[in-house]
């Protein structure tokens, strides 16, 4: 009877290790999101300051054209840089949740947005209906993937808020996409342009979003961590 209760009590302790190994793995994989909403703020910085010389100078000066593009760049090698640096920095935990939660994002956001980019080479120069509708439409490349990434999150992390908080924006981003509203982006020295408010969304998703969700995991993480030491 003293062994068998000895024997729970060691599967308990083994059960609290594991856990909380589990969780202070969450907390790196916190610091990978909010890099991930830092890069992004980066990017619309970047994106902002090539709409203030547009409208300020013109959109035939270099450095438009070079901000314009770098904003892809940064994005796309910013993503490829924290990967590597977080995938490496997990595998030696030997954590199979953690490693396959940056494995998942890692192919996301990388393999999504190097398709963007061929997407965007491949349409059609024009200005009709048709050719209209493909660009409105290249966000989706982008947004799509992230949306299953987070829902993915959120059963892996078995946080019900995350789960929920995806479904919301899911359903607010489709009803913006097929309002086609657009609203006044990049207006810093002039009028800037008109953009959909579906993108809008995407933006503050990924720089606000990302960074809270990296908060959350971190907090929830030490939480937690906390609570199996006690």
């Amino acid at each position: 009877m003293d062994k068998t209760i000895e024997n729970a009590l060691d599967d308990i302790s083994l059960i609290k290790t594991v856990i909380l190994k589990t969780q202070k793995d969450f907390a790196k994989v916190a610091s990978f999101f909010i890099w991930i909403g830092i890069i992004n703020g980066i990017a619309w910085i970047i994106e902002q300051l090539a709409y203030y010389i547009r409208n300020t100078v013109g959109y035939g000066n270099v450095y438009v054209q070079l901000l314009g593009q770098g904003y892809h760049w940064v994005r796309l090698i910013g993503y490829i840089v924290v990967f590597a640096i977080f995938y490496r920095k997990l595998k030696s935990f030997q954590n199979d949740i953690s490693e396959g939660m940056i494995k998942i994002w890692g192919i996301v956001l990388i393999g999504s947005y190097a398709l963007l980019f061929l997407y965007m080479h491949l349409i059609p120069s024009g200005n009709d209906d048709r050719i209209n509708t493909l660009w409105k439409c290249r966000e989706l490349i982008e947004i799509l993937p992230v949306v299953v990434a987070l829902f993915m999150t959120g059963i892996l992390t078995k946080r019900r808020i995350i789960t929920i908080c995806t479904a919301i924006y899911s359903i607010v981003y489709f009803v913006l996409f097929l309002s086609m509203k657009e609203v006044p982006y990049g207006s810093f020295g002039g009028k800037g342009t008109l953009i959909p408010i579906s993108s809008v969304s995407v933006r503050c998703l990924m720089i606000l979003g990302m960074i809270i969700l990296g908060l959350y995991l971190k907090i929830g993480a030490k939480n937690n961590g906390d609570t199996f030491n006690t």
